[in-house]
């Protein structure tokens, strides 16, 4: 649960970046993606919360169709970590999938509010 804070604030932060300096949120998706990985390898609960925070934003991503976005929300900080050897990966595979799962829910609670246009 106390993961969802620094997430928020990761963010908010994205958010106010892309606000202020005008960039694509793919460019800064990329360093958010880092800033999170770093954060779960070191102060965080490790690789099944990074892997379902990366699903979470990325199937956001997607279904508000910033595919690039979703390009730079791949766990890619985790496969040069474990220095892509995938049968390594194998048992964390779970957590990503819940991570899309939440994203889905997130997606579809969102589009429930939504005026139709």
């Amino acid at each position: 649960m106390l993961d969802a804070l620094p997430w928020l604030g990761l963010f908010v932060i994205g958010f106010w970046l892309v606000r202020r300096t005008g960039w694509d949120w793919a460019l800064i998706g990329v360093w958010l993606n880092l800033a999170w990985f770093i954060y779960q390898n070191e102060a965080g609960s490790g690789w099944l919360m990074y892997l379902r925070g990366v699903g979470l934003a990325a199937l956001l991503a997607v279904g508000y169709r910033r595919y690039w976005l979703a390009w730079a929300l791949l766990p890619w900080p985790l496969l040069l970590y474990a220095r892509f050897n995938l049968p390594l990966l194998w048992p964390y595979e779970p957590a990503w999938g819940e991570g899309f799962i939440l994203g889905m829910l997130v997606y579809l609670i969102a589009g429930l509010f939504r005026r139709p246009a």
